[in-house]
C-alpha cells in the first residue's frame, strides 16, 4: 500500500470512528453511584477466563465495588453455555475449551444478581484472526520541535497476512520489558531500630526487570485492504533515553493482535482515547461509554461494561543493544553526592538509604533514593527474571 493510500485511508477511519461511536451523556439524575458494570471480555484461547461485576462508586471516576453473589453464565447460539464461578469478590471465572470456543459461533453473556434482576448482552461473533508474519524493529531518530530536539530510538514493525474476509477489525495490544541496572555502589540502610546497616549483596538489588502495559491506539479496519500481505504497520517509537535505559541492555515488546466486530473495535477505541492512565486493552474502562449489555426487564437502566468476544494471536521480539545508538549509561545517575549537614531525622524518615561509589579513585557516601539501591522501588519492577528472557 503507498504511502497516499495509507494517508487516506487513516483519514477516512477517523471519520468513520468519529460517526460510529456513541458517547454516553446522562441526564442529571442519571448520575448516581451503585449503576451496574459488567465486564466480559473473552477470547478464542481455551483455559480460564474471568468475567467481572460491580457497581460504579463515582461514574466520573469509577471505583471497584465488587457484586457478590451473582450468576453468571455465557451462552453459544446453539444453547450451549458455561457458567461462571465467584473465586473472589466480584469476579468469577470459568474454564472455557475448544470444543465451547469455535471460530465463527455467536456468543452473549446473561447476568442474574441477587435482587433478581436479569442482564444480557447482544450477541457477538468469534472471529477468526490472521496470523503475525514477522516482527521486527528499525533503528530511527524521532524529531520534535528541532533538529536538536531529536533522539535516537527504535521503532517495531508487524507484518500480517489479509486472506480471509472474516477477518474485520484488528486492534494491537502491546506490552513492553527491558532490563535494567543499577550502578555497582555499596548499599546501607539506616532502619526502623535507627540502626545503620550494609545491604548484603541480596538485598541490593542491582538487576531489574521492568514490564509496561502501553496505552497508545494501534487499530485497522481490513475491509479497505486489498488481499494480501501487509508490510511494516509501525507501532510506537521506544526513544534511546540514557536515565531510563531501555535500549541499553534488552528490550522486550509483546505484540497481542485481536480481531473484533465492529462494535467492540468501536468501543475499545473509545475506550483507550479516554483512559488517563496506561493500561492494558481489556483494563476496567472509564464509565461513561455504552454498553452493549441491558436489563431484560427494564430497558431504560443504565448498564455500563462491555461484552467481546476475540480471536487473539500473539509474538514477542526483542532488541539486544541495537546498533548505531549510544547505549553508555548515564556516569552521575544515583552517584552518591555529600549535601552537608541535615538536621534531625524522626521514626517517619524511616528507612533511609545511602551509597558508597568511587570517581577518579575517591569514594563518594551519600544519602540516595530507595530505588539507587533497590531497582524493584521502579513501578512494575520486579528483580526475577521474566521466563522469556
Amino acid at each position: 500500500m503507498s504511502k497516499a493510500s495509507l494517508f487516506i485511508l487513516l483519514i477516512f477511519l477517523c471519520l468513520l470512528l468519529a460517526g460510529c461511536i456513541e458517547r454516553y451523556f446522562p441526564e442529571e439524575g442519571a448520575l448516581k453511584t451503585g449503576t451496574l458494570v459488567i465486564n466480559a471480555h473473552l477470547t478464542d484461547q481455551p483455559g480460564k477466563q474471568v468475567i467481572e461485576i460491580s457497581r460504579s462508586v463515582d461514574l466520573t471516576n469509577p471505583a471497584f465495588d465488587p457484586v457478590n453473589g451473582s450468576l453468571a453464565r455465557v451462552i453459544r447460539e446453539d444453547g450451549d453455555l458455561k457458567e461462571f464461578s465467584e473465586f473472589r469478590p466480584g469476579f468469577y471465572e470459568a474454564e472455557l475449551d475448544d470444543e465451547f470456543l469455535q471460530t465463527g459461533a455467536s456468543y452473549m453473556i446473561q447476568v442474574q444478581t441477587t435482587d433478581g434482576n436479569v442482564y444480557e448482552s447482544v450477541f457477538d461473533k468469534l472471529r477468526p484472526v490472521p496470523e503475525i508474519d514477522s516482527l521486527y524493529y528499525q533503528v530511527e531518530t524521532a524529531s520534535f520541535d528541532s533538529e536538536s530536539d531529536s533522539i535516537g530510538g527504535i521503532r517495531f514493525y508487524l507484518d500480517f497476512t489479509y486472506d480471509n474476509e472474516a477477518y474485520e477489525y484488528i486492534l494491537w495490544d502491546l506490552t513492553e520489558t527491558y532490563e535494567f541496572h543499577n550502578p555497582d555502589m555499596e548499599g546501607f540502610i539506616l532502619d526502623l531500630d535507627f540502626q545503620l546497616k550494609e545491604l548484603s549483596d541480596t538485598n541490593n538489588y542491582k538487576i531489574c526487570y521492568i514490564t509496561n502495559e502501553l496505552s497508545t491506539i494501534h487499530s485497522m479496519s481490513l475491509s479497505y485492504l486489498d488481499y494480501g500481505a501487509y508490510i511494516k504497520k509501525p507501532f510506537t517509537f521506544v526513544p534511546n533515553e540514557q536515565l531510563k535505559q531501555k535500549l541499553h541492555h534488552k528490550y522486550s515488546l509483546l505484540v497481542e493482535q485481536y480481531s473484533l466486530g465492529k462494535e467492540a473495535f468501536h468501543y475499545w477505541n473509545e475506550l483507550k482515547k479516554t483512559s488517563q492512565e496506561q493500561g492494558s486493552l481489556f483494563d476496567r474502562q472509564p464509565a461513561l461509554l455504552k454498553s452493549n449489555i441491558h436489563n431484560v426487564n427494564d430497558e431504560g437502566e443504565i448498564v455500563l461494561g462491555f461484552f467481546s468476544m476475540a480471536g487473539v494471536v500473539e509474538k514477542r521480539a526483542f532488541a539486544e543493544q541495537p546498533e548505531g545508538l549510544d547505549l553508555r549509561d548515564y556516569e552521575w545517575y544515583c552517584f552518591p553526592v555529600p549535601r552537608g549537614p541535615s538536621g534531625p531525622i524522626s521514626r517517619d524518615q524511616l528507612p533511609i538509604y545511602y551509597a558508597r561509589a568511587w570517581r577518579d579513585g575517591e569514594s563518594s557516601y551519600a544519602r540516595v533514593n530507595k530505588h539507587c539501591v533497590d531497582c524493584r522501588a521502579y513501578n512494575n519492577s520486579s528483580h526475577i527474571m521474566p521466563d522469556f528472557w
